[in-house]
């Protein structure tokens, strides 16, 4: 992650929301996720380094995924693709799993589950950039089984957002720009109605600062999921742009939202580097982070 500037110049799809259940007029009760088992599945990722894209550790974290979507009973499909790098040409490999809704239109919730390559911590976890979200992800798509949304949900665990040196067209973001390519080539973007990102959300002190840019409705939908959790101050509005996996859908017009505490440690002082470990991460924080996104898709119509 990066922040970063970023314009959008095409119309933004319209997207709306409901709180109440359609005929007591009373707000929804949130549903929570399990925030143990989000843990476990950090954990699960964090002991596979290195994870980087194109390191044999990629290809093992990405079917640990697989194989706990479907030990969940969920159709995973994997989309393997190769993209040029500073390095050279690499593999990468994009995860979906589906859960259809009311309508073909679809929202998109995604993490990106590959570790920044640090030649420099060959012990290096990236429990929380990486990983917390890939479980917080599985925590929402476990607790999500058997419910009907609104909108098709499609959920995404992308490959290479890291960059190598610095993010540009063939560096970084390769996983969720290939995503968006795909839906662009298939006609299939018009229906695609939101997009939200989980990234770095597993750290004890939890504080997402959802980014100024953030479109009004999706601002003001998890701001208002904070305080049916009962944690309004975990949420705050108004912090930085972040240049993320939520970046090329909100360039291609799609209504975007990234649910992140990029302050992780003392002045950020945890991220990239040896102490991005599991025992920063807590059972708590991914359960509050799971759930609202959870609560968030519930109410997309």
């Amino acid at each position: 992650m990066k922040m970063r500037l970023f314009l959008l110049s095409i119309t933004t799809p319209l997207l709306l929301f409901s709180c109440r259940n359609g005929n007591s007029g009373k707000v929804s009760v949130p549903v929570r996720t399990d925030g143990e088992y989000a843990l476990v599945q950090v954990r699960a990722q964090s002991a596979i380094i290195p994870r980087y894209s194109g390191a044999p550790g990629a290809k093992e974290a990405c079917l640990t995924i697989v194989r706990e979507a479907r030990r969940q009973g969920c159709i995973a499909t994997v989309d393997e693709f190769t993209e040029e790098t500073p390095e050279g040409q690499k593999t990468f490999r994009n995860i979906e799993v589906v859960l259809p809704g009311g309508k073909k239109e679809f929202v998109v919730a995604g993490a990106h589950y590959d570790a920044k390559k640090l030649l420099t911590v060959p012990d290096f976890q990236a429990a929380n950039d990486g990983g917390s979200g890939v479980g917080a992800l599985l925590a929402v798509i476990r607790a999500m089984k058997g419910m009907s949304p609104a909108l098709t949900l499609r959920f995404c665990f992308f490959d290479g957002e890291e960059a190598l040196n610095s993010y540009t067209a063939q560096d970084g973001l390769h996983g969720s720009r290939h995503y968006v390519e795909k839906l662009r080539r298939t006609g299939e973007l018009r229906s695609c109605r939101g997009m939200i990102l989980l990234d770095m959300v597993g750290d004890k002190d939890l504080r997402i600062d959802l980014p100024e840019d953030t479109p009004a409705r999706l601002r003001d939908l998890a701001l208002r999921t904070a305080e049916e959790l009962g944690r309004p101050d975990a949420v705050r509005s108004g912090g930085p742009r972040m240049l993320d996996d939520h970046t090329p859908f909100a360039q291609a017009g799609v209504p975007s939202m990234d649910i992140i505490d990029f302050n992780y440690g003392p002045g950020n002082a945890f991220w990239h580097t040896r102490e991005d470990t599991v025992d920063k991460i807590s059972a708590e924080s991914l359960e509050f982070s799971a759930s609202l996104l959870l609560n968030i898709l519930r109410k997309l119509k």
